[in-house]
This record gives C-alpha cells, sequence and structure tokens, in this order.
C-alpha cells in the first residue's frame, strides 16, 4: 500500500502535468509568452527519459523491501499465535457445537498434534492439577510480549504385554508399570462347630492388587492394596533404588527381612496356606522404614538390614523407638560343579531388636493363620491366648532365627529354629517382666507329577489341567503333597507375671499339617489341607467351654498373575 501511495505522488497527474508536457492533437495558434519579471527564478528545466527510469527503478525497489517486511511480520504473528494456541490450548466446543464435531480426529490435517492435545499436555507437566482445565479462556500475553516457550513434556509410546500379569513399558524399558492380582477364596471347617468366635464357613483371606514398576531404570516402586478379613487397607508402598544387584536401598512400608519363611517366600508359593505359628504370632510382617539389601558373590549371599517402626502390623507408629533387623542367606555350593546335590542349599539367620511402649501386639496368640487385626481373635481362627486387656508392652524385645532350606528337583525341605523375648508390664507392677518366646517349624514337600524346583516360586506344571500357552499338553495338572510340625511356646512368666489366665489359656501350641497342592497351571493353585493343633493345657474355645485339641479341614482356591 505504501509503494502504491509513493507511486501516485510522484508520477500523479500533477507531475506528469508538470514535467511531461503533452503533445497537441492539432495545430493551435502559438499563445503569447509572458514577460518574466526581473529578479524571478529561470523555469524548470524538463525531466529526461533517463531521469524517469532512474525514479521507476528507485521505487520498484523501495516496494520489493516494504513487501518483504510486511512478510516478515505476518510469519511471526502466525508463530506467535500457534505457540500461544499449543500452550494454552482452545476453548472447549458449546454443546450445540459438540454434535457438528463428532467424528473429528482432533488432529491437524497435516498430523500435528491439535491444540488441545497440546493443552492436556502442558497440564501434565503441572505437579499440582488443575481442575478448571478447559473452563476459562486461554491466557493471551499483551502484544510486544516474546513468545512463550514451548511445552517439554514429551510422551512415549507403550508396548504391552502380558504374562505374569499386565505389563505396560517403554521401548527402551526405562519406563514401566506392572498390575498383578491375587485372590484367595477358601472353606474352614473346624471340628467344633460352636466355638465363638471362631467359626466355620467362607472366607475370603486374601483379595490383593499390585501395581509395580520402574521410573527410570533405577528407580523403582510398588503400590498395593489389600482386603483381607474383615479391613481394606494399603499392604505395601515404597521406592526401591536400584543402581546396582549388590547394593539398592528401599524406603517405605514393607515386609522386614525376619525370618527365613516370611522375607524369603511370599504367601502365594508357601508349603501351607499360611506361615508358621512363631512368625503368623511374633513376626514383625510389614513396617514403615528403610533398608539396605542386595546379593553378594554371584548372588550366593542374600542380605539385608534397616530400622523399621516397632509395631506389627501396624501403619502408624505407636511410640518413638525403632527396631533394628538383619537377615543373611547363603548358597555356598551353589556354582560347585562338584556338588550338584547341595546346590540349592539355603543357610542363614535373621535379628531384630528395639524397645517397646504400647499396647501388645499381638494380643491373641492363635492357630490356623494371623489376622489383620492382632489385637482381636479372628473369625477363621482359633486363639490359645490372650493377654489380659490391662497389659502393656513395655522394655526391649529380641527377636531370631536360624533357618535351613533345601531344594533338589521336586523336593522341598525347610526348617528353622526361632528364639527371643520380649517385656511387659501392667499397671500394678513398678517393673515389666521378661516373657521367653521360642519356637520352630519343619516343612516338606515333594512334585509326584515330575516337576523340578530350585527355591519356593511360580511353578509351571508339565502337563497343566487348564493351558496356558500354545504347545502345552493337557493333562491333570503338577501334585505336591506337603507336610509340616509347627510349635510356639511362651514362658511361663506370661502366667505367673499376672499377664494372662492359666485357667483359661495355654502357653504353648503343637499345630501338624498334612496335605496336597494341585497346580492346575501357573496361575491357579488349589490347597487342601489337614490342621490339627494340640494345646499344653486346656484352652476355651466358647464361654464355659474348653478343648485340648483342635482340628480343621482347609480348602483354599487360589489365583495368582
Amino acid at each position: 500500500m505504501l509503494g502504491l501511495w509513493g507511486l501516485w505522488v510522484a508520477f500523479g497527474p500533477t507531475a506528469w502535468a508538470q514535467e511531461l508536457p503533452s503533445a497537441p492533437s492539432s495545430p493551435a495558434p502559438a499563445a503569447p509568452v509572458p514577460e518574466t519579471p526581473p529578479g524571478s527564478p529561470p523555469p524548470a528545466a524538463p525531466i529526461s527519459i533517463e531521469q524517469l527510469a532512474q525514479r521507476l527503478q528507485a521505487m520498484e525497489a523501495m516496494n520489493r523491501k516494504l513487501a518483504e517486511e510486511l512478510e516478515t511480520t505476518r510469519r511471526e504473528q502466525k508463530a506467535q499465535i500457534q505457540q500461544i494456541l499449543e500452550r494454552f490450548g482452545e476453548l472447549p466446543p458449546r454443546s450445540s457445537d459438540r454434535t457438528a464435531e463428532a467424528g473429528q480426529d482432533g488432529r491437524e490435517a497435516n498430523g500435528t498434534a491439535s491444540p488441545s492435545e497440546n493443552a492436556e499436555a502442558a497440564a501434565m507437566d503441572s505437579p499440582v492439577p488443575d481442575y478448571t482445565e478447559g473452563q476459562f479462556n486461554p491466557y493471551t500475553p499483551p502484544p510486544g510480549s516474546p513468545p512463550p516457550s514451548p511445552s517439554r513434556s514429551k510422551r512415549s509410546p507403550l508396548l504391552g504385554s502380558f504374562g505374569p500379569g499386565f505389563r505396560f513399558q517403554t521401548e527402551d524399558e526405562k519406563f514401566r508399570l506392572q498390575i498383578h492380582y491375587e485372590s484367595q477364596i477358601e472353606a474352614r471347617i473346624w471340628q467344633q462347630s460352636d466355638q465363638v468366635p471362631a467359626n466355620s464357613g467362607f472366607f475370603l483371606p486374601r483379595q490383593r492388587i499390585f501395581f509395580d514398576g520402574n521410573i527410570t531404570k533405577s528407580i523403582e516402586y510398588e503400590l498395593s492394596i489389600n482386603r483381607g478379613l474383615n479391613n481394606i487397607n494399603i499392604l505395601n508402598a515404597y521406592i526401591n533404588l536400584h543402581f546396582d544387584d549388590r547394593f539398592q536401598f528401599r524406603f517405605g512400608r514393607f515386609f522386614t527381612p525376619l525370618p527365613y519363611d516370611q522375607f524369603a517366600i511370599s504367601n502365594y508359593w508357601l508349603l501351607t496356606p499360611e506361615r508358621s505359628i512363631y512368625t503368623t504370632n511374633l513376626g514383625l510382617n510389614r513396617q514403615i522404614g528403610m533398608m539396605g539389601w542386595g546379593y553378594l558373590f554371584d548372588k550366593r549371599v542374600d542380605y539385608a538390614a534397616g530400622i523399621f517402626n516397632g509395631s506389627r502390623n501396624s501403619f502408624e507408629s505407636l511410640h518413638n523407638g525403632v527396631d533394628f533387623v538383619g537377615y543373611l542367606n547363603a548358597r555356598p555350593f551353589q556354582e560347585s560343579e562338584g556338588l550338584p546335590l547341595l546346590k540349592f542349599l539355603n543357610i542363614g539367620t535373621s535379628v531384630a531388636y528395639g524397645y517397646q511402649d504400647q499396647s501388645p501386639v499381638p494380643r491373641t496368640f492363635r492357630i490356623g493363620g494371623g489376622s489383620p487385626d492382632a489385637n482381636i481373635p479372628g473369625t477363621a481362627t482359633v486363639p490359645f491366648l490372650i493377654l489380659n486387656p490391662d497389659v502393656i508392652e513395655r522394655g526391649e524385645r529380641l527377636l531370631g532365627s536360624v533357618h535351613s532350606a533345601y531344594y533338589y528337583k521336586g523336593l522341598s525341605l525347610i526348617g528353622e529354629w526361632q528364639y527371643g523375648y520380649g517385656h511387659y508390664a501392667t499397671p500394678g507392677r513398678r517393673a515389666s517382666a521378661q516373657v521367653p518366646f521360642a519356637g520352630f517349624y519343619v516343612a516338606g514337600g515333594y512334585f509326584l507329577t515330575g516337576e523340578h524346583i530350585e527355591r519356593r516360586t511360580r511353578v509351571q506344571p508339565l502337563r497343566p489341567l487348564v493351558p496356558t500357552n500354545k504347545g502345552d499338553h493337557r493333562g491333570l495338572g503338577a501334585f505336591e503333597v506337603v507336610g509340616r510340625v509347627s510349635e510356639l511356646h511362651l514362658g511361663e512368666q506370661i502366667f505367673t507375671g499376672g499377664f494372662a489366665n492359666p485357667d483359661l489359656w495355654s502357653n504353648q501350641v503343637v499345630t501338624t499339617e498334612l496335605g496336597v497342592n494341585w497346580y492346575w497351571n501357573e496361575y491357579v493353585k488349589v490347597y487342601a489341607f489337614w490342621l490339627h493343633g494340640e494345646f499344653a493345657d486346656p484352652v476355651q474355645y466358647r464361654p464355659g467351654r474348653l478343648q485340648d485339641t483342635a482340628d480343621m479341614f482347609w480348602l483354599r482356591f487360589q489365583l495368582y498373575f
């Protein structure tokens, strides 16, 4: 536009009339030439053709320069508008426009992400969720402001797979999410059908979902939720820093490394439906704390050591003290070619020490497995010792074990000697009294169908009842016969100190379990067991009734993937 205006000024009708006199179309009489007054400037000389050409060239150069500046300005404005849209998104469509917009794929014709997708990516960068996203007009910077920096958010495609569990991960495996599920459904039939509070029936001992994976290869995590007997809670919640197999650092809520049948064997791979009597009653189970752990000497040694809140099965610390817990397990002949029979022999120990000042956990000691609430008798277990209501746990506590485990082909043999002591007190006593703990268990299992194992882990039947892979030969599944004897003994101080009633309870119990594990495939396992408990003294099984023994038929169906 400026070029046209310059052309008009330079070569308008007035200029043409002054500089280029028109040739007459017909002869005309000569006009008299006026006289020039004295002192007036001489008349301007007429413009030449060369001067006119120079003016035209200068004007064309000016026009080209102005056009280039205008095009540059337009490109900068377009880039700024595009960056603003990418940063802040567009308004959501009105309800009247949604029908018209249905069917659009949300992407530009050139294949780039739509502004709404870019706005969503920008929102993901914020550490605080924006619940008003898309409800207001996007922010527009004032004229002259520098364009906003583009979003740094970058989404990586995920690869999905199954087996075991659902797995989603990036191609470089730096970011991974796995989802696992455990379901246990069981029937318990006690010999005494009129027990209180224990009773026969159907139960859901565990319903769990696990979310685990890694954010970068070195930072691992797990969050799991549990629905146990009568409650729902967070099971595990921890972060594990895995820079090297020889040393890892874990902090959060997880299993303490004590003892072997708790720390080294997950509940779905146990020989029996539940752990030993000592572990289910006195084991620290899950606690909040931090732990260093790893594998040494070509993974022939496992170790773990950490500090934890001292309360068993608790999500909150009930006092200021913490427990130190340490664990050591070795397979000394794992790499020995001359002793193949001892390749998978495990020996080790574990210990926990701390100071307690709280309500006792557990208050109720039982057979038939533990209970999420250790302060009351479980509806599916039989108590053999219940502490008086005014008892508190105060003083030093020591728990420990020495273990051995042997695996060869289809054989599993596990034994553990467990020991320790605790201090208890009542309002009527000035000082607490030490009560010793002692226990052991010996368990064995053998696969009748030819499966071989190196440790207690997932079993893949040679001929699964329900095949899960192409090429599997259908059969009856895998069968494992199992037996275990387990004992727990508390010192006589539990009665002489006035902490429990000797007329109702016993301080010693021995259980015997015999059964069969039936593996349908690598995900489904069925336990069929008989449990027999013998008490050193008769125990109450309902008000006014005592029993010397307790028997239960145990049938459990388990799914884990």
